[in-house]
């Protein structure tokens, strides 16, 4: 992973903050993956942080220390998106895994809009 050329690939860092209303408790994860020209795989890994590029690298195996995993591949101008949730670990009925699809762009009207270009504009 050379940091001179980020199109090669590298490491990356995220972190979520959120709030569990079952529990109502906040919370943080941490979440470590891998980029590339055409991809974004990141993870939480169970052990938490990994250690070495290697065991970074594990995200790309079936190997049961990553819990959960979302990866982003773009091909022809799309961008696809799956989700791996490892059911021993997390609770597969609120953790839902997601199989490859593709994302599509979508902007929502606001309700102003609505209003002038909707029901607004159908009187004139």
């Amino acid at each position: 992973m050379d940091p001179s050329e980020p199109r090669l690939g590298g490491s990356v860092t995220a972190s979520v903050k959120g709030f569990d209303v079952r529990t109502f408790t906040p919370y943080t994860k941490t979440y470590h993956g891998v980029y590339g020209e055409d991809f974004l795989t990141f993870g939480e890994f169970a052990e938490g942080a990994p250690e070495s590029d290697e065991a970074l690298l594990r995200i790309f195996e079936n190997d049961s220390s990553v819990v959960d995993k979302h990866s982003f591949k773009f091909t022809d101008n799309k961008v696809y998106y799956s989700r791996d949730v490892n059911a021993e670990v997390k609770d597969a009925e609120i953790e839902h895994a997601i199989e490859e699809s593709e994302l599509t762009q979508a902007v929502p009207q606001t309700w102003t809009e609505t209003m002038f270009y909707g029901a607004g504009n159908k009187a004139m």
